[in-house]
């Protein structure tokens, strides 16, 4: 079945949705963005992403466009001081969620953010967002496995050359089975991806077996069903012996915090279904990285500075935090502080 096309038969089973969310897009959809440059900027660093017209046409050839809808709120922190091009200017954040609707299934959300001086601050953020929330589903999280990489760029600080993708990233092989090696991953797995991020945590889940090849007699699809079944009862342990890893990293009170949200459960292993359970394990992978932030800017600010942030922020103590809208905008005020401030330094 082709993903680039309308698909006008009966609809197929959820695990057959989700595998074909998670099939990477085709190259003429694939484009590169240059993150990091060398000294001279005859090198830079590249990382792939696509269009949220991809994301979109997605949808639409699964779904069909009255199958699915996406909503937004944007939100907006003012009287930020930034550093651009060595002159501190007084500027603000954009803050959008998206969420992302399939009828029938379920709903995921995903947040970006954005400089609100910066040129199309609001669809910039309002695309992350958008993008998060599909990768939620799987669709786009196969970039996250592809390593960054250093090209040779031109004078417009653009690569000399298209990079080549391993194979495994491309439809075709996808579907045949490949997948990135080194990786405790199920056949169609997911790896979170945004336009514009490189390398923000790689992820790798269980696996949700996509239908047997055309042509296969009733034996062959028996096996895959109890090929499915094995798999997914793996599946649902590594995730719960990941999600249970995290209660260190992210602190009791957060963990928990999350699990009752988002699972509305104690304890992962009475989440019954696998997607929950996936955007929980990737609310706290996200919760760990922000508390990795406030860790590292906590250590180059005076605790005066930081106390007096919270007040301004109505925020309570760093200890007392835990709700990941709160941490992201305490981390945010904080970075910015410490970049613009140097005075506020400990």
């Amino acid at each position: 079945m082709s993903t680039e096309c309308m698909n006008n038969s009966p609809g197929p089973g959820v695990n057959e949705l989700l595998a074909e969310l998670e099939v990477p897009f085709s190259l003429d959809q694939v484009q590169w963005r240059v993150t990091n440059t060398t000294n001279n900027n005859k090198r830079g660093q590249v990382v792939p992403y696509a269009n949220p017209r991809a994301y979109t046409d997605r949808l639409n050839a699964l779904f069909s466009p009255q199958g699915w809808t996406r909503e937004y709120k944007v939100e907006t922190m003012s009287s930020i001081t930034r550093v651009k091009k060595n002159e501190s200017i007084l500027s603000g954040k954009v803050l959008v969620t998206c969420t992302v609707i399939i009828f029938g299934l379920w709903s995921h959300s995903g947040t970006g953010e954005e400089w609100a001086d910066a040129d199309n601050s609001v669809t910039s953020a309002d695309a992350q967002a958008f993008k998060r929330a599909c990768s939620c589903f799987g669709l786009g999280r196969y970039f996250y496995d592809i390593p960054v990489r250093w090209v040779d760029l031109d004078q417009s600080r653009r690569p000399i050359r298209t990079p080549v993708l391993a194979a495994w990233a491309l439809p075709e092989n996808w579907r045949k089975g490949m997948r990135p090696q080194g990786k405790n991953r199920y056949g169609n797995a997911s790896a979170e991806a945004q336009e514009g991020d490189s390398n923000k945590g790689n992820t790798s889940h269980g696996k949700i077996t996509s239908r047997p090849p055309d042509g296969n007699d009733g034996n062959d699809e028996e096996q895959a069903e109890k090929s499915n079944s094995s798999t997914a009862t793996n599946f649902d342990d590594d995730l719960d012996a990941r999600i249970l890893a995290l209660e260190r990293d992210v602190g009791t009170a957060f963990y928990r915090n999350i699990l009752r949200e988002y699972g509305r459960v104690n304890q992962p292993r009475l989440i019954r279904d696998a997607a929950v359970k996936l955007k929980v394990l990737q609310m706290l992978e996200s919760v760990a990285r922000v508390i990795d932030r406030l860790e590292a800017v906590t250590k180059r600010i005076d605790p005066n500075a930081v106390q007096a942030l919270l007040v301004q922020l109505h925020a309570p103590p760093l200890g007392a935090i835990t709700d990941i809208r709160t941490l992201q905008h305490v981390v945010l005020g904080l970075e910015e502080l410490a970049g613009s401030n140097p005075s506020q330094a400990a």
